[in-house]
């Protein structure tokens, strides 16, 4: 179907993804809604390691801070399957995409977040490296 009419496909998606809002947004609503039974279950669940790492969240994050993200990334991706199933094939799959400086920007900053996890480490590993001496290392 996508290589006949993408944009059908990418209706279709934008639908899912706007059931997907729905169901978070009830989530969030109810886990946040005290003497409710998600509220009991979930208010003080902290966040899973790997999500605190996925989303960069702050290290105390709870699992309602997970929900929300979850709720915003769904949000996202019906826009952006909505905005796509409205492009004409060329916008779609020319340089125009709006889209696309999105998703170069997003892996330029990841490059730029490795590159400084890498640095960091190792000048951390340089510091246990040091030597602390008063002699002469060499004549």
């Amino acid at each position: 179907m996508y290589l006949i009419r993408p944009q059908l496909l990418h209706r279709f998606v934008g639908y899912l993804e706007e059931t997907a809002v729905h169901t978070y947004t009830n989530i969030v609503q109810t886990t946040e809604t005290p003497g409710t039974k998600l509220h009991e279950a979930w208010k003080d669940v902290p966040a899973p390691q790997a999500a605190i790492d996925y989303w960069q969240l702050s290290p105390d994050a709870m699992w309602i801070d997970c929900l929300k993200r979850m709720l915003a990334d769904e949000a996202h991706h019906r826009d952006v399957n909505h905005a796509m199933a409205s492009m004409t094939h060329s916008e779609m799959f020319g340089k125009d995409n709006p889209f696309i400086h999105e998703h170069q920007a997003d892996f330029e900053a990841n490059v730029r977040r490795r590159a400084e996890a890498v640095l960091t480490k190792a000048l951390g590993t340089l510091e246990d490296q040091k030597t602390n001496t008063s002699d002469v290392l060499s004549k």
